[in-house]
This record gives structure tokens, sequence and C-alpha cells, in this order.
């Protein structure tokens, strides 16, 4: 449901987000409502309940004034599930193997006491988040490699 890699949440539907990406013509149509947030040009989005591997979760989303995902956030609506933040904890420790801060942004668990709420939150980090890596990659293994050898 949550890639420890890219941050891309899927749901079985068909749904997915990943860091940043733009809010699609789906999102838009399927959504319940939007909500205008204090900051000028932010939107918040109410998409309904959607299933993932995880059972059914409450779908919530952010964008930002270019319509790219910043937040997104789910709340287990499966009945069984009468603990959310257990459920929630299980999400993190399976999917993210208990890891909650990536290059792409973090994960962590809310309580909203108003709604009697708990929401498994993914909040993706601000501008490019590119792997540090070597600038002479090959270089470096050349450097290292054997020489070619003259029979």
């Amino acid at each position: 449901m949550i890639s420890p890699v890219t941050g891309e949440v899927v749901f079985d539907d068909g749904l997915h987000f990943a860091p940043h990406e733009e809010l699609t013509v789906n999102h838009i149509r399927d959504a319940r409502s939007h909500l205008l947030l204090p900051i000028p040009g932010w939107t918040h989005h109410v998409l309904g309940t959607h299933a993932g591997s995880f059972g059914r979760f409450e779908v919530e989303a952010v964008s930002d004034r270019d319509s790219r995902i910043q937040v997104v956030l789910l709340s287990s609506a499966t009945p069984e599930h009468s603990e959310h933040r257990m459920h929630h904890q299980e999400v993190i420790g399976t999917d993210l193997f208990g890891q909650r801060e990536f290059p792409w942004g973090e994960v962590f668990c809310r309580l909203d006491p108003a709604l009697h709420k708990d929401w498994l939150v993914i909040a993706y980090a601000s501008g490019p988040q590119v792997p540090l890596h070597r600038p002479r990659v090959l270089p470096h293994l050349y450097e290292h490699a054997p020489g070619p050898r003259d029979n």
C-alpha cells in the first residue's frame, strides 16, 4: 500500500498518490468535497473510502497551489479495527519496516480529538529529493577495477 522506496500510496481500486504528483481528473472527479485551506492556493480533498492491502481507509489529501499532492491522510474504515492507532502502526511496521523518515518525506500517526479519529499521515518533503550519489561514479569504479592484461 505504501512504498518505502518511492512514497507512493496505492489502493486496490486504482487510486494512487506519489510525492508531488499532480492531481488527476480522477482525483478531482471522485472527491466528495474540496476545502480551501488558509494557505493561499492549498486545498484539502476528501476522497471517500478506498480498499487497500490492510482493509478499507477513509482517504484525504492536501494539494498545493500547483495542484501537487503534499500530504495523504488515511484513517481505517474497517469496523474490525477498533484500535485504529494499532492498525496504522501495523501498516507502518509491515509496509515501511517500522521506518518513519525517508528522503521523500515522513509517515506518522495523529489523533483528531474533535472527530475521535486517528490518522495515518504521509507528508511529502518539499523540493526535489534526489538520493545522494558520487558525482564521479564511473571513474571511481575504474579506479578500483583491475587493469587490462596483455597476453
